[in-house]
């Protein structure tokens, strides 16, 4: 379970702001911390596609996501 888990989020922000949620809401494979998915739960496709019209090398993929926006932020 994740009460067991003890990880230091350094860049992303996890604990203030749009991102404070609980580490379920983002890693939804309880077995791999490595997995996570910031779309479903709270990025719609449609407006985050509506966001990035015209940027080189979008896609929905939630790794992508993060190597764009390593500490959460829009920009």
């Amino acid at each position: 379970t994740w009460l067991l888990a003890v990880f230091n989020h350094t860049c992303f922000p996890i604990t203030s702001g749009n991102h404070n949620r609980t580490c379920a809401t983002c890693h939804t494979t309880p077995t791999n911390y490595l997995v996570f998915n910031c779309l479903v739960a709270c990025h719609a496709k449609a407006t985050t596609d509506s966001h990035h019209s015209g940027r080189s090398g979008y896609s929905y993929v939630s790794a992508a996501c993060y190597s764009c926006h390593p500490q959460g932020r829009a920009g």
